[in-house]
């Protein structure tokens, strides 16, 4: 297997105009990688070193194979793909979920994570080296009322990331997830206390845990010493 060359390693973050995608991307451009982002709107990350933003539509195929290929014209390959896709809408119990309402988190969330993974997947897997990060969410863990729709497609990402796991393993590319819990973004925030206050009683550490803490995480899973380490998912503040 070829190592990771020298220099800064490129990595990808999608959603990163915002809540957790905006504090990864932030934090690994001022970490010395470069950073290419996408979110549906412009960048709100200005005088960031080493970040580069791009408008895309992670649901819409043609979108991001487009990017893809744009960002290995720009870069020469991608070392670090962090896939970081969600849905800012408060579901509902089953009974009262439409079809409509279900298939706009499944586009939103596992759609998109299939997508940007495919894409990206190939590129790495030519160059013989990748770290493939997909971000759930411990709600898959908890089964809460009112999540059927979220918690469904955060499950799906996890058992695509283990499928492609096994299909790249021999390729140098590990394919891991991080499964937070709590954390505070503007998303969560404009969910309104009580909301918060349930989600916290759901966990062992009642806490909203922080944004340095889930790149600790990332950083472990994404450094080329990890190659070992593929089909895995780390929770945080569960405990089984």
């Amino acid at each position: 297997m070829s190592p990771m060359p020298p220099g800064s390693p490129v990595m990808v973050v999608t959603g990163s105009s915002r809540g957790i995608g905006r504090g990864m991307a932030e934090h690994f451009a001022n970490a010395e990688y470069i950073v290419e982002g996408c979110s549906r709107g412009e960048s709100t990350l200005t005088d960031v070193p080493n970040y580069h933003h791009s408008t895309v539509d992670v649901s819409d195929e043609s979108q991001v194979r487009d990017w893809a290929r744009a960002v290995k014209r720009r870069q020469g390959r991608v070392d670090v793909a962090i896939c970081n896709v969600g849905l800012v809408k408060l579901g509902t119990v089953t009974g009262m979920t439409t079809l409509e309402s279900f298939r706009s988190f499944v586009d939103a969330i596992l759609t998109s994570t299939f997508l940007v993974c495919r894409e990206f997947s190939k590129v790495m897997a030519l160059q013989r080296y990748g770290r493939i990060i997909n971000i759930s969410s411990i709600m898959t863990e908890l089964h809460a009322p009112g999540t059927p729709a979220y918690s469904s497609a955060k499950s799906g990402v996890v058992e695509l990331t283990k499928v492609l796991a096994r299909e790249l393993i021999n390729t140098g590319v590990t394919c891991n997830v991080v499964s937070p819990s709590l954390v505070l973004t503007e998303s969560s925030e404009a969910f309104g206390e009580e909301w918060k206050k349930n989600m916290l009683a759901m966990q062992t550490l009642q806490r909203p845990i922080e944004i340095a803490e889930l790149c600790n995480i990332v950083r472990f899973f994404a450094s080329p010493e990890s190659g070992c380490v593929s089909g895995q998912v780390v929770h945080t503040c569960l405990v089984t």
